[in-house]
């Protein structure tokens, strides 16, 4: 059968295609048919855990899988009957499309190439525009890619952004999509901040590995003062980890915090259950020195769970059970957009925020006013039911408390 155009991409044990075998397999046409769709059980690695903390493909998810290899004649029809393949970043499918000896058109649509002239950021060192990433890519076409770093995932939002370079789209405005799209993604969350309820709008405008943008306001009932909002104790996890939230409120933190410590006393409960079982054994080791060693085994395998669940705890309240704090907030105010004449939406720009809000416990250090009075427009990211609160201010707060 002849297909018009197969977008193709592969997950794999890393980067290298002379070391590194594939884990999944997909390809679908230019209709977003899915042609292939397989995941693989690797013949000499058993283990790939860097790969598997980004595409979360585990060694138990392919331990029944056939091997590449048993695909390699399908693959080899499908991509010899395509009349374009369309890849971004094909120099890396392409290796491992040789290492494994599979026949494909050399008729290849690098969407990365064509994509870094689009965005057109020029690099001086190299004399080219910068490569960018697929979730960049998304991003700026307003692509929403849930799950990232899934083949068939990673295809279908390949084709999407294909579609929109060919047809030389603009990059999409964020407030015209959420005008459109709100009512389709429009989600309510409630937060506690001292006992009292805070509304908090949520609009979707696109995701980026796993980790959702959102536009988004908080709007607080007139009974919470604008300085509760800014006690409300927050951890910041840095921006350059986006496997994990960019911040946390105070009580989920602490939750986490009491669920961890009480399954560190469990363990530690059946560790000394298991450390007596073992001296009871040892005393008849002669007689029985299998049954010793399984228990010996087991005291050593929790111990190592209990040191990674100490790990987890982490610096996250220590002795004192302190939660870490940070003091400041960026974002660009609604009128420093008006006046700089810049778009109120710019997920890329995280970390180059002009305005800064300071907690109420640094501007007392500093000698400054809590800031009060604007409205504040910034982003949220949301993922297991965590939100990333940036504030908007409470209209007619007084400077003062």
């Amino acid at each position: 059968m002849r297909y018009r155009k197969v977008v193709l991409d592969f997950e794999t044990t890393g980067l290298s295609s002379k070391y590194d075998e594939i884990l999944q397999v997909s390809a679908i046409d230019q209709d977003g048919n899915v042609l292939i769709n397989e995941y693989c059980k690797p013949k000499n690695i058993s283990t790939w855990e860097e790969a598997e903390e980004i595409h979360g493909i585990s060694p138990a998810m392919v331990l029944d899988k056939k091997p590449f290899e048993d695909y390699v004649e399908i693959l080899s029809d499908i991509l010899t009957n395509a009349a374009e393949i369309i890849i971004y970043n094909a120099d890396f499918e392409v290796g491992f499309l040789k290492k494994y000896g599979v026949e494909f058109n050399n008729n290849i649509y690098d969407l990365m190439y064509e994509f870094a002239e689009v965005y057109g950021q020029w690099n001086e060192y190299y004399g080219n525009y910068t490569w960018k990433s697929l979730d960049d890519c998304c991003l700026y076409y307003g692509y929403c890619l849930d799950n990232a770093h899934n083949s068939l995932e990673d295809c279908k939002a390949t084709l999407y952004c294909y579609n929109k370079v060919i047809n030389k789209e603009d990059r999409y405005d964020g407030k015209e999509y959420i005008g459109k799209k709100v009512k389709e993604f429009l989600e309510e969350a409630w937060v506690k901040v001292n006992n009292k309820s805070i509304t908090l709008r949520i609009y979707p405008i696109g995701a980026k590995r796993k980790n959702w943008y959102f536009y988004g306001e908080i709007k607080a009932y007139e009974d919470v003062k604008y300085k509760e909002l800014l006690d409300c104790k927050i951890h910041e996890v840095s921006y350059t980890t986006p496997r994990y939230l960019s911040i946390y409120v105070d009580s989920f933190l602490q939750g986490d915090y009491d669920l961890l410590q009480k399954e560190v006393e469990k363990l530690k409960k059946q560790n000394s259950e298991l450390e007596e079982e073992t001296k009871k054994l040892r005393n008849a080791r002669y007689e029985n020195y299998k049954l010793y060693a399984e228990a010996n085994d087991k005291v050593i395998k929790l111990e190592k769970k209990i040191n990674k669940m100490k790990e987890k705890l982490g610096l996250v309240l220590k002795e004192k059970k302190k939660i870490p704090v940070f003091n400041s907030y960026g974002f660009y105010t609604a009128e420093y957009c008006r006046t700089t004449k810049k778009p109120m939406i710019q997920p890329n720009e995280y970390r180059a925020f002009k305005d800064v809000l300071l907690s109420q416990t640094r501007c007392k250090e500093i000698k400054q006013p809590v800031r009060a009075g604007e409205e504040i427009y910034a982003f949220l990211r949301v993922r297991n039911g965590y939100c990333a609160l940036y504030y908007r201010n409470v209209k007619g707060a007084n400077k003062d408390d």
